[in-house]
């Protein structure tokens, strides 16, 4: 699996104010958001935009972690799995 866009990525909502655009470094399209309330796709895009810290927040943790209990690893594990594409 190929390793996703480095961020940070940011929002920002378009033009025709239905829709958000999720943008990578050096402006680089990411996603597009939209048919359903302005709202929900701000919340959507505030989300996605926010993946790429989410990850290395996990990752970070479970590596700086002397003791995590273990429900909270699990989860961590199986987000980063999710994210990734991959076991941990």
């Amino acid at each position: 699996m190929s390793k996703h866009t480095p961020g940070p990525w940011a929002y920002q909502e378009d033009s025709d104010a239905y829709t958000h655009i999720v943008r990578g470094p050096n402006n680089r399209f990411i996603c597009q958001l939209a048919q359903v309330t302005s709202a929900e796709i701000e919340a959507n895009a505030r989300l996605i935009a926010a993946a790429p810290e989410l990850l290395e927040a996990l990752e970070r943790i479970l590596k700086g972690a002397l003791s995590l209990p273990r429900f909270a690893e699990e989860l961590a594990r199986a987000a980063i799995a999710k994210a990734t594409g991959g076991a941990q």
